[in-house]
């Protein structure tokens, strides 16, 4: 039972960061599409279209990890809760 509890308090601070990550990404595409709509994007690094095309890669590359490492998480604490349970 203990092991069910750590991988319920660990997917729930995985599940809070990965929601607050995508709250990110969704208000980081908003201003894209914005910025798209108005022609307002900089010349500059950081402020290009393809600075902010790469920022958004970024982000969804590191939402796409957080999700992996949750179903890893997963995995390992199911296949050592079946060892427990088989010894």
């Amino acid at each position: 039972m203990e092991k069910i509890r750590e991988l319920v308090s660990l997917l729930e601070s995985g599940i809070e960061d990965y929601d607050a990550q995508l709250k990110v990404l969704q208000t980081e595409r908003l201003k894209y599409i914005r910025l798209s709509m108005t022609d307002g994007f900089g010349t500059e690094e950081g402020d290009s279209k393809e600075s902010w095309l790469l920022h958004l890669k970024q982000l969804e590359d590191s939402l796409r990890l957080r999700r992996n490492s949750i179903r890893q998480a997963i995995r390992e604490a199911a296949e050592d809760i079946q060892k427990e349970e088989n010894t």
